[in-house]
């Protein structure tokens, strides 16, 4: 408990502060965690059921919503920050974890097909001016750092190994 609500009492500014390091706390944790949910995402872990739709051919367009899309979109990204069953959250992981679950995504990286494939730039191994293309283009993060709620927490501790 101690460890999920170290963000906060760190960092009383950033609103929530409170950071679970595995499923499990979820559980462990929920008279805490539940209220926290409820308040800040306006959704009752308790009684709702929280569903996820990851097929993109249900997803709809008029022809309107395209021609609006097509018009002011120049480009888009999905954030998925969740975490690989079996493996700890920020607040409660390891190095060894963080770089196994860097493994995990490299494979899967690997495995999407032509369409998809992109590069993928391992955090340790990137020149100054890599970086800085990449976070120009948006695409990489700045180090979390201790006044925010991430750093706070505990993520980057081992920056760039294992993130």
């Amino acid at each position: 408990l101690s460890n999920g609500m170290q963000a906060g009492v760190l960092r009383p500014h950033l609103g929530v502060g409170f950071t679970a390091g595995d499923e499990e706390c979820f559980e462990v944790f929920k008279e805490v965690i539940y209220p926290i949910v409820q308040g800040w995402h306006k959704f009752d872990p308790a009684t709702q059921e929280h569903k996820s739709d990851l097929d993109p051919s249900k997803l709809t367009f008029s022809d309107e919503q395209a021609a609006l899309f097509s018009k002011y979109v120049k480009s888009t990204r999905v954030r998925a920050a969740r975490n690989i069953s079996g493996y700890s959250l920020p607040a409660g992981t390891s190095k060894e974890d963080r770089l196994a679950v860097e493994e995990v995504l490299k494979q899967a990286f690997g495995g999407l097909p032509d369409e998809l494939k992109g590069t993928y730039y391992p955090l340790g191994d990137l020149t100054p001016e890599q970086e800085d293309a990449l976070q120009a283009g948006g695409f990489l993060f700045q180090k979390p750092g201790p006044m925010q709620l991430l750093g706070a927490a505990g993520a980057g501790r081992d920056w760039p190994a294992g993130g």
